[in-house]
């Protein structure tokens, strides 16, 4: 039975191996039977940068997201920290989201992780 599945990353990647795991988990969720998006905010959009190597977890995030990318064809960024974070150049589809939009869409998923 597929499921809708929010996958909320907001741990600072600089700091802490969360915003990786939850890159990891959202892979192992969408190569199954689950619809996935991934919603991307404080400062978890640097994921998607050039910069990955200087993150904790870098290197293995990377492959995960590598792969990732060919179930979730869009990485949503909360409008804040899209103001924030540079990510011209990066080899990733996103979209803006507002707060209400990624409430919207957290109250309409079968299921919700928050890293």
């Amino acid at each position: 039975m597929t499921r809708k599945v929010i996958v909320l990353i907001r741990s600072n990647p600089q700091e802490s191996h969360r915003a990786g795991e939850g890159i990891r988990i959202a892979l192992g969720l969408a190569s199954g039977e689950h619809e996935v998006e991934v919603i991307l905010a404080g400062r978890a959009p640097l994921l998607l940068t050039d910069d990955l190597h200087d993150l904790i977890d870098g290197e293995l995030t990377e492959k995960f997201l590598l792969t990732l990318k060919e179930f979730v064809p869009t990485f949503y960024i909360e409008e804040k920290s899209a103001k924030e974070v540079d990510l011209a150049g990066g080899d990733y589809e996103t979209a803006i989201l507002s707060a209400d939009e990624i409430a919207a869409k957290i109250a309409a998923a079968d299921r919700f992780a928050l890293f």
